[in-house]
């Protein structure tokens, strides 16, 4: 698991380290850093993927689809102090740094300095069963693309595009649930879970099934128990299913000990969704996966704080980093906290801007 990473001049960290737990809920104000987090993550495995992080050659930035920071010169912090960039990337026992100049117009940066164990790269970054969604998920459609070519990591795609894929296999494998603790119902299988957790999270009675009549694509349906029989396409129920469905489906798939990275889990959520999406994290957290997002939904927060505190989910397993602003003589500096949830599921360290303006808005209505 990964426990904690280090960023040097890395886009608007001068110097600062973050600590992750199972689940890791990275917010805060827009445009102060928290994805350039991720974006970090995402270079690092960009770069193992092309063998240069191993090799102890290069850290590449740009990446047709996972991680594009354009240019040497964006990922340089405002305030540096010289043209070095870091990485550092503790997983265990084990870790790594990489560091190179953040100059020029290559994307591919060569290494001037690394150390690390080998054993980092058996971090669960660097693994297969590693999967990471981001905030563009694709939309409904009325068919999807079948997988036709192995992939080293994300099997559903960045975008979800490939969830059909992936839920076909589970659905002809007869693949069974890898984590019990996420069943809903006593069938033991990942494709029937699936439709029960839609149920939960999005609309009660919901069931999803394929139509692979085509060997290019495959559609997916969905039948709701109070419409009588009737299927219905992806793209005459709204957007919440599609974009929901590939992060149950990257969940229920996962093996334990993999890494799981999801940005904005909430969109196109009705609020109650939003927390059963949370708790639904916080669970999977718990049973082995260890899940990172990127949210400003207050509701998949509280979802997490209220798992805790009727114990369905320990404290310790639940971590946020929260990523703020402050003013500093006329100029905005970055800061970074991270609030504590306690085992009544509360938080005692509020900071601002730490979802905070339904309480500012009350005050302003009443």
């Amino acid at each position: 698991m990964i426990n904690q990473v280090k960023l040097y001049q890395f886009k608007g960290f001068k110097e600062q380290i973050f600590n992750f737990s199972k689940l890791t809920l990275l917010t805060g104000v827009n445009g102060m850093g928290k994805s350039s987090l991720i974006q970090a993550l995402l270079v690092l495995r960009n770069s193992f993927d092309r063998g240069d992080l191993q090799h102890g050659t290069a850290l590449t930035i740009e990446d047709k689809e996972l991680v594009n920071l354009v240019s040497p010169d964006s990922m340089l912090n405002f305030d540096a102090e010289n043209s070095e960039v870091s990485i550092n990337l503790l997983d265990g026992d084990f870790e790594g740094e990489w560091t190179v100049v953040a100059e020029g117009i290559s994307n591919s940066l060569p290494l001037i300095d690394h150390q690390y164990n080998s054993d980092i790269f058996k971090s669960s970054l660097f693994q297969t069963s590693f999967q990471y969604l981001n905030a563009e998920r694709i939309g409904p459609r009325k068919s999807y693309d079948r997988l036709s070519v192995s992939r080293n990591h994300s099997p559903l795609g960045y975008r979800g595009e490939y969830t059909a894929t992936k839920l076909s296999e589970a659905a002809t494998k007869l693949e069974k649930m890898i984590h019990p603790s996420l069943s809903l119902t006593s069938s033991e299988f990942i494709y029937d879970q699936v439709s029960n957790w839609l149920s939960k999270i999005i609309h009660p009675g919901t069931k999803v099934s394929l139509d692979e009549t085509n060997t290019s694509d495959i559609s997916i349906q969905y039948n709701f128990a109070r419409q009588k029989g009737k299927n219905f396409n992806p793209l005459n129920i709204g957007f919440g299913f599609s974009f929901a469905l590939p992060i149950i489906v990257a969940v229920l798939t996962a093996a334990k000990g993999s890494l799981l990275i999801v940005e904005n889990p909430e969109a196109h959520l009705h609020p109650k969704g939003q927390a059963e999406m949370g708790k639904f994290l916080g669970l999977a957290a718990n049973s082995g996966i260890q899940v990172i997002i990127e949210t400003h939904s207050d509701h998949i927060l509280n979802g997490l704080r209220i798992a805790i505190k009727e114990k369905e989910i320990p404290k310790e397993a639940i971590g946020i980093i929260f990523v703020g602003t402050f003013n500093d003589n006329g100029q905005d500096k970055i800061y970074v906290t991270e609030p504590v949830i306690n085992s009544d599921g509360r938080i005692n360290d509020w900071p601002e801007d730490f979802f905070d303006t339904w309480e500012y808005s009350m005050m302003h209505l009443l």
